[in-house]
Order: structure tokens, then C-alpha cells, then sequence
């Protein structure tokens, strides 16, 4: 198990390097998302998977899947195609590595893109990373149990410097259509954030 651990940790690092090779190559905006982001941003935790906010424009796709193709990555072009232009999500591998990409279709999803802050990835590699606050609105919108814990390490590992009036603005379009949500945020904040004068 430990020796696919790695394996796995492996094959996700060369995943990464190769997407910000390519993305930095087309000059492709982007933003990681999800549990590697959670991780750069908050605490350890395992993840499988690479996760990336990704503003690419349909003309530019073809070649872009092309490249990945020509990395090693494994996706049938049309499919992906179809995903993120109809679906607005998308999803294919790196051998074992899962990648899901996400169009930045709500309006946070663009704030989150130009926030987003490049980090070193790997030796030679950064990438841009969503900021705290940027992950924390993707995280309410998928809101599974992985998600809240989450937020829930965002905001206590963040909390000197967190914006949470730019998460509540964020959100705030949302706020009357999910209640329960928005009360699980609130709740959170006051038991993860120190009050600031």
C-alpha cells in the first residue's frame, strides 16, 4: 500500500507539472481548486485527485487537449470538448490521477480566477492557487462532508488573515436560496474565526 502511495504521489506531482507546463505555454488562466489547493492552503490531507477552476477559450481547447494527449494525459478530445462547453465540468486521467476541470461559470468563480495567487508547485513549477476565500466558495457550492471539514481547516488555518466580508459579499447571491448553508457558514466562522475588531 505504501509503495501505490507513492506511486500515486508520483504520478499526481508529474500531473500538475505538466498542466501548469501547458497551461503557462498557452497563457491559460487557471486557478487549483479542491484537496491539493486545501492542502497548499491549510493542512496535509490525502487526495487523488487534481482539481483546477480553468478559463480556456473554446478555440484554444483543441490544441490545448492535444498537448495534454502528447503529455500522457488519457481523454478522448471531443468528449472533454463537449464537457466543459455543455456541462461546464470535465474529467479524465493521468494514469492512476484523476483530473477534473471546472468552467468558471458563477459569478465567484471569476473573482476566485483573478485572486488566485502563484505558488511553487514542484522545483521549476508554480502554478496559480485559489486564494483561502476563493476555496472556501467553490467548497460551499459542492458542500459534501470532505468539503465542509474543509472549509472548516481554510478557516482555522487562515484565520489572521482570512477576508470573510469578501466571502459573505461572494456569496451573498446564494444566501437566500440556501439557508441552510449559509446558517452551517456563519455557525462555522464564529467557532473557527477569532472576532476582529
Amino acid at each position: 500500500m505504501h509503495a501505490e502511495r507513492d506511486l500515486l504521489a508520483d504520478e499526481l506531482v508529474q500531473a500538475v507539472d505538466s498542466l501548469a507546463e501547458a497551461f503557462a505555454a498557452r497563457s491559460i488562466r487557471h486557478a487549483l481548486i479542491g484537496g491539493l489547493a486545501t492542502m497548499m492552503r491549510g493542512r496535509p490531507r490525502f487526495t487523488q485527485d487534481v482539481d483546477f477552476l480553468l478559463d480556456v477559450p473554446q478555440v484554444a481547447l483543441p490544441g490545448l487537449l492535444d498537448d495534454l494527449v502528447e503529455r500522457g494525459f488519457t481523454l478522448d478530445p471531443a468528449v472533454v470538448i463537449k464537457e466543459y462547453v455543455q456541462h461546464h465540468v470535465t474529467a479524465f486521467r493521468f494514469g492512476e490521477v484523476r483530473i477534473d476541470w471546472l468552467k468558471p461559470v458563477l459569478p465567484f468563480y471569476g473573482r476566485t480566477l483573478a485572486d488566485a495567487q502563484s505558488m511553487e508547485w514542484s522545483e521549476g513549477h508554480s502554478l496559480h492557487v485559489a486564494t483561502a476565500e476563493g476555496l472556501i466558495l467553490t467548497k460551499m457550492v459542492a458542500f459534501r462532508a470532505q468539503d465542509q471539514a474543509d472549509i472548516e481547516t481554510l478557516l482555522t488555518g487562515n484565520r489572521d488573515r482570512i477576508d470573510i466580508d469578501l466571502i459573505r459579499e461572494e456569496w451573498s447571491p446564494f444566501a437566500a436560496t440556501e439557508p441552510e448553508r449559509t446558517a452551517w457558514l456563519e455557525a462555522t466562522i464564529a467557532r473557527r474565526v477569532d472576532r476582529r475588531e
